[in-house]
């Protein structure tokens, strides 16, 4: 047997023993009686006694609500309940900690030409007053549990105090952020029917001021459903119009005028499973999947996420780069919950440099910074000083998702940090709302990989006959048993048919989440890209991942980006490389880099064609989009075209590739 890689990161024994993880299993070995000495134990019984397990955590972190007499319910997903007698509200959680608090609650980056700055604060009792407020404005104009509040608003602190505030109602809430298009707006808020929608005309990026009062028009113009429209931040000219797109008998005023009345927030109690938030999945084909997240799985799933595996407490700062599109903010959101300090970042993560979030999270006192893992190959790339010699850091973890973390960069990150802070590789999803595999600030983490599952997740990978794949083996991810996050509904889908479907279908009563992973001996997993960007060639499906890593140090690959085309009847793959700097990518580069490929893992995940192109697509969270380059080149539509950053690639890349004459 090959011995495990040494460890990338090791955790300082005192600084473990003090975490939260640690001292949750020793509330959990004082409860229990078993003898539990770590995490793989603590998760090992949170899978046998999911219905002690959930209640310790009710427990421990104080939530407020009627738990009722049961907490875990035998049954199968997708009809499992947890807490089915159980009674709270989301923003009451949330803000408990803040009550008479003159600490800063909120803390807000935004974009100028040195890079983030420090903006406006708003401490725990300014945030509560707010969110009181608002709340007590929503339901004076009608607002009730289970109606919806759309936001289209950028990562700020209108944000979260919106969002709280039609939590603190029962209203559900859903977010798109400012750049998507009012095609991409419509085709998911016009499935949920909002009543009040938030909005900000304009939005900061790379030191540009964006004006989006035209597609902001076509929304509130696309959904006869509102009865109010509040404007964020108008420069000036939007609130007359979106006046005008609104008609007579639709209220449309200024947010800041909702948030004056300075009253505490008064909290509607609703079912453990009343929806919360509305998340977007986008698929292939078709408008996007509405997933309907219930409040205290919400709630539970990201205790355990930030509380838990992130070591998120009193005390702490986060950052996590994000958009409100994205369920990371929700996520982060959450921190208030563990009474630490949120940290709001409006604007392009690399303006003016590729280092400027990184030093803006240490100016800001951050400590736990989340990025995309794209930002981090970036800066390694770009030699950024992550460390910053000489500036003192609070910096305890660095987080890591929106594609697979690299070998290479990961173990840079490590080199550059030192002992002291965890590198801590997440992965989940919209799905979800959390965490499926992550980090665990007691275990030591392996670069390549990520620690193991999270709590309360019985993941597993499963080859495609339905069984478990043996140690690295690739497989389907995919949880075995229930979780409290597991979607409440798709919007709209009575019967469950296409809960059941997106899913539960292939195999039923297992959550596939629709990732391709590998588990190693030691019980981490590494992700090796999504199952519907999965490459199928002669029948084998390839992970993209995998060719990624075979050429992670090649001289010739700045970045590369692999996709299936359409070719005879069947698909061949085709690599795009952007070529690193005054390199051709000639024949004998092309070479170098299918002998890489053929050496690293097989023939069959060699290219047929590797084209190079001057740039790929990405999202604005930094992810590329291999679905939008495999469809844009086979013809097909392609989805959420309004959601990449530069979408005029895909032309390019159109143009470049071979097709059969």
């Amino acid at each position: 047997m090959t011995p495990a890689p040494s460890p990338t990161w090791v955790p300082v024994p005192e600084h473990a023993s003090g975490t939260a993880m640690a001292r949750l299993v020793a509330a959990a070995r004082e409860r229990t009686g078993h003898p539990m000495s770590g995490t793989p134990d603590l998760h090992a019984w949170s899978l046998t006694e999911p219905d002690a397990f959930w209640r310790l955590v009710w427990d421990r972190f104080d939530v407020i609500g009627e738990s009722g007499d049961v907490a875990a319910a035998p049954s199968t997903m997708p009809e499992a309940r947890f807490f089915p007698q159980g009674r709270l509200n989301l923003a009451e959680n949330l803000l408990a900690r803040w009550t008479d608090s003159d600490a800063a609650a909120i803390v807000s980056l935004l974009e100028t030409a040195d890079g983030p700055a420090v903006g406006a604060t708003l401490t725990g009792r300014e945030l509560r007053r707010r969110v009181g407020s608002f709340a007590q404005w929503l339901r004076s104009h009608g607002v009730q549990p289970g109606d919806r509040v759309g936001l289209v608003l950028p990562v700020s602190l209108d944000a979260a105090v919106a969002t709280l505030g039609a939590l603190a109602v029962g209203a559900v809430v859903s977010s798109a952020s400012p750049e998507l298009g009012a095609p991409l707006v419509l085709d998911r808020f016009g499935q949920l029917e909002p009543r009040v929608l938030v909005v900000t005309p304009s939005y900061r990026w790379a030191g540009r001021q964006i004006d989006r009062t035209d597609a902001l028009v076509d929304v509130v113009a696309g959904l006869p459903s509102l009865t109010a429209v509040l404007v964020a931040d108008d420069p000036g000219h939007a609130s007359a119009r979106l006046r005008d797109a609104a008609g007579g008998e639709r209220v449309v005023v200024a947010f800041e005028e909702t948030l004056t009345d300075g009253t505490e927030p008064t909290f509607t109690r609703l079912p453990f499973d009343h929806p919360a938030y509305v998340l977007f999945s986008s698929g292939t084909t078709g408008r996007p999947k509405c997933l309907v997240h219930r409040s205290g799985g919400v709630l539970l799933k990201h205790i355990v996420d930030v509380g838990l595996h992130a070591d998120v407490g009193p005390g702490d700062r986060l950052l996590y780069y994000t958009t409100t599109s994205w369920m990371m903010w929700n996520w982060e959101l959450s921190c208030l919950a563990l009474g630490a300090t949120l940290v709001v970042c409006d604007g392009s993560p690399t303006y003016p440099h590729s280092g400027a979030l990184f030093d803006a999270a240490r100016r800001v006192g951050a400590t736990h910074l989340g990025v995309g893992a794209r930002l981090l190959d970036l800066a390694r790339q770009d030699g950024v000083d992550l460390a910053a010699d000489g500036v003192e850091s609070p910096l305890r973890v660095l987080l890591a998702t929106g594609s697979p973390l690299s070998e290479e960069t990961a173990r840079w990150a490590a080199e550059q940090l030192g002992p002291g802070v965890m590198i801590n590789p997440i992965s989940g999803g919209t799905d979800l709302i959390g965490c499926l595999v992550g980090g665990d600030p007691t275990r030591p983490f392996r670069a390549g990989e990520m620690t193991g599952p999270a709590l309360g997740m019985a993941v597993d990978v499963w080859t495609d006959a339905g069984v478990p794949a043996a140690d690295g083996e690739p497989g389907e991810l995919v949880c075995t048993q229930p979780f409290p996050s597991v979607p409440v509904a798709i919007w709209g889908d009575e019967s469950g048919e296409r809960l059941r479907a997106a899913y539960f279908d292939r195999w039923p009563g297992i959550w596939v989440q629709g990732d391709r992973a590998v588990r190693s001996a030691d019980g981490g997993f590494a992700i090796l890209g999504r199952s519907d960007a999965t490459l199928n060639v002669g029948g084998v499906r390839i992970g993209t991942a995998e060719i990624y890593a075979a050429i992670a140090r090649h001289p010739a690959v700045a970045e590369a980006l692999a996709f299936s085309q359409d070719w005879d009847t069947d698909t061949r793959i085709v690599l795009l490389v952007v070529p690193s700097t005054d390199v051709e990518l000639d024949d004998a580069a092309q070479a170098s880099i299918r002998s890489a490929i053929r050496t690293a893992c097989s023939p069959r995940h060699v290219p047929a064609a590797i084209v190079a192109v001057p740039d790929l697509p990405r999202t604005r969270t930094g992810k590329l989009s291999e679905v939008a380059v495999r469809d844009a080149v086979n013809g097909r539509p392609v989805a959420g075209i309004d959601a990449l950053a530069n979408p005029e690639t895909l032309d390019v890349i159109v143009a470049a590739v071979p097709t059969r004459s």
